[in-house]
């Protein structure tokens, strides 16, 4: 009559099939097993193998490639970690020399007033025969000052603003927006304006891994988006 062995073996001691069956159990879990974990779940199985039914070559092997492979996902995983915070490092490095600096966006508002000069760029695709440049106050929506602009060309057209409104006096620092309408005939239009905004801050956006630039207007842009910085 054959005798279990297993019964007699002391209660520490899990046997081939407990051992796999914790293991299955393990695998099922939803946090993935770490290295520490798989190492000290491997050197347990070798300890309390069954004496009877030891592992075989092949599934020794397979689990010493399962932990080899463990570690190099873990090292490669390491060094992209590694790898993107220094890339994180180098572009705030980059966006500290941004501060300050201008680009160029269409629309928008712009600080002025104080007697400071600003300038603005229209494109028109035809010539007009006449204009009209506004400056609106950005918070009370107050027109400040007005101009009107006759033989417009084709092209890029600037347009300068003094810092000063229809009286001749200095406005105040703050935000303006600057406004340009057309005529050609009996035709009016409002042409998109190209203004100098200034870069106010820069901030990371970890759910895209990217940098973003703050305009002093409050508009938001990604490093994309930009064209041109000036001085």
């Amino acid at each position: 009559m054959a005798t279990d062995i297993t019964s007699s073996l002391p209660s520490n001691i899990l046997t081939m099939e407990q051992y796999e069956d914790r293991q299955a159990k393990l695998a099922a879990k939803e946090d993935d097993l770490g290295r520490d974990a798989f190492l000290q779940l491997f050197t347990t199985q070798l300890k309390n193998q069954n004496p009877l039914d030891p592992m075989d070559n092949e599934a020794f092997v397979s689990q010493l490639a399962q932990f080899s492979s463990l570690e190099a996902m873990t090292g490669v995983r390491t060094s992209v970690d590694a790898m993107a915070e220094d890339s994180k490092s180098e572009r705030f490095l980059l966006g500290s020399n941004l501060l300050g600096k201008k680009i160029e966006l269409v629309g928008g508002t712009v600080t002025a007033g104080a007697g400071q000069t600003i300038t603005s760029k229209a494109n028109l695709t035809v010539p007009a025969s006449s204009g009209l440049f506004r400056i609106y106050d950005a918070t009370s929506n107050a027109l400040i000052y007005s101009e009107t602009i006759t033989n417009m060309p084709a092209g890029g057209v600037e347009l300068s603003w003094n810092g000063k409104n229809s009286d001749g006096e200095d406005a105040p620092v703050g935000q303006y927006k600057l406004d340009l309408s057309v005529t050609r005939g009996e035709e009016s239009s409002t042409v998109p304006l190209v203004n100098n905004q200034i870069i106010k801050a820069v901030s990371w956006d970890s759910d895209i891994e990217e940098m973003k630039i703050e305009m002093e207007d409050g508009r938001v842009l990604s490093m994309a988006e930009v064209g041109r910085i000036k001085i």
